[in-house]
């Protein structure tokens, strides 16, 4: 508590977010980690396509002022399982097989948005193509992944 003596409001306002997100992970387990990346779902598009939005914070950059690469699959990785469970309610557990991110462009400070294409949903695997874009929309990212649905057990 002493630590937090002192801090801004709005550092302090960002910290009670991250306390209440470890809390929550009880009950949604990426809870801390969407809220650490500002993940939000910004709706579906037409056909199959979603949309998400992480925002990079001075938090999230490596030593070159640059948002790191882990970070970028994981904001990858997290928009492909929640597409999973938003297009197959039976699914308990969108388990990630594989994925194949190709970097064009460095993610800098401020809001990306990735755009999820489900290419394929059979009874097991999902296969999604993603990208990620910049505010200015350039592309930053691509993906390819393989999803295995782990369907809801009977109680």
């Amino acid at each position: 508590m002493e630590e937090l003596k002192g801090l801004p409001d709005r550092e302090l306002s960002e910290v009670l977010g991250l306390i209440r997100a470890k809390r929550a992970t009880y009950h949604k387990p990426l809870a801390f980690v969407q809220e650490l990346m500002g993940f939000r779902y910004l709706g579906s598009m037409e056909g199959n396509h979603f949309r998400y939005q992480m925002q990079v914070t001075d938090d999230l950059l490596n030593r070159y002022g640059l948002l790191h690469g882990g970070l970028m699959t994981a904001f990858i990785d997290t928009a492909m399982a929640e597409t999973a469970f938003l297009i197959d309610q039976t699914v308990e557990r969108a388990l990630t097989l594989n994925m194949a991110v190709d970097f064009i462009r460095p993610g800098m400070p401020g809001p990306l948005v990735a755009d999820i294409h489900v290419v394929q949903n059979s009874k097991t695997i999902i296969v999604f193509q993603g990208s990620v874009m910049d505010k200015k929309e350039q592309l930053l990212a691509t993906a390819m992944s393989h999803f295995y649905k782990q369907p809801h057990r009977p109680s």
